[in-house]
């Protein structure tokens, strides 16, 4: 029940119609109002998310024989805290990364849906990060372009 509730996004990814974007939206609000200033806090909070994403979305997806389960939304969660590393989450700036993700995540462009081949939890995990980072250059050069601070 415990990897469950974690792979799940505290079952937010039991909502209907689109588990993706209720895990994402789940993690804007949180990094809206709990996101450290310190970016090693930062960083610590990415590494146990993604440690979390591969033990607890491999687990659930073996018991649900589903190699992608849609309900599993950690991922998307890791993908967001990606997003918005080292940028001030600002509800401007955590509304640009949520739109941006989630269009990335969707569309899942070259190379990251190459990443989704890996093996069972990675696989699962892997495509969201790399969709994080995309995510987090594309909204640094938004802010930039649009004279605003990151």
């Amino acid at each position: 029940m415990f990897w469950k509730f974690i792979a799940t996004g505290f079952l937010s990814g039991k909502l209907p119609l689109m588990p993706g974007t209720w895990g994402s939206l789940l993690a804007a609000v949180l990094l809206y109002l709990l996101w450290p200033q310190k970016i090693l806090l930062q960083i610590l909070i990415v590494g146990i998310t993604f440690a979390l994403s591969v033990l607890s979305s491999e687990r659930l997806s073996k018991q649900l024989r589903d190699k992608d389960p849609d309900c599993v939304v950690i991922d998307e969660i890791l993908g967001m805290e990606i997003a918005l590393l080292g940028i001030h989450p600002s509800l401007l700036n955590v509304t640009i990364a949520f739109v941006i993700f989630r269009a990335i995540d969707i569309m899942k462009p070259y190379p990251i849906k190459v990443f989704e081949r890996l093996p069972g939890g990675l696989g699962i995990t892997v495509d969201d990060a790399i969709a994080g980072i995309f995510t987090n250059l594309i909204v640094r050069l938004v802010l930039a372009f649009g004279g605003f601070n990151v």
